[in-house]
């Protein structure tokens, strides 16, 4: 599963990408939150897996983490 956001250019110009096939509109960045975090929304069964957060920094090395989703269904 692939979602991005790099805050490297300032501002307005900061970007986010998506694979549209996979999320649609489901997927989005909360800056406003301390940390930041990826949100997705009405979650389904195929959206388990492994997800992979990379932060690209102007001045300090990248960092990449790694989380398991489980979705449990009702």
């Amino acid at each position: 599963m692939t979602a991005y956001h790099d805050s490297r250019l300032s501002g307005s110009r900061t970007r986010s990408w998506s694979d549209m096939k996979t999320f649609g509109e489901r997927v989005r960045f909360d800056l406003l939150s301390t940390p930041s975090s990826l949100v997705l929304e009405r979650l389904r069964p195929e959206d388990a897996g492994l997800y992979r957060c990379r932060v690209d920094f102007k001045r300090s090395p990248t960092r990449n983490a790694r989380a398991n989703l489980t979705v449990i269904s009702e």
